[in-house]
């Protein structure tokens, strides 16, 4: 699989093209410059995850991102 790396100059840009992405059933998500909002968003998506199968993420995974 091959990812796609595109940087919208605005916030309205960027809102355009993941609804775009969207309509077209393509998967798409943001990711921003900053390491620790990158951490963020994985651990979300981990617990979002992990909310609609609660085996996929353990107690220690948790913990260790929590702890940062």
């Amino acid at each position: 699989m091959e990812a796609l790396v595109i940087e919208p100059r605005t916030k309205s840009e960027a809102r355009f093209l993941i609804d775009f992405t969207k309509r077209l059933g393509i998967p798409a998500k943001t990711v921003n410059d900053f390491d620790e909002d990158f951490e963020d968003e994985c651990a979300i998506e981990q617990i979002e995850e992990g909310l609609k199968d609660p085996g996929f993420i353990s107690r220690d995974e948790i913990m260790k991102i929590l702890e940062g």
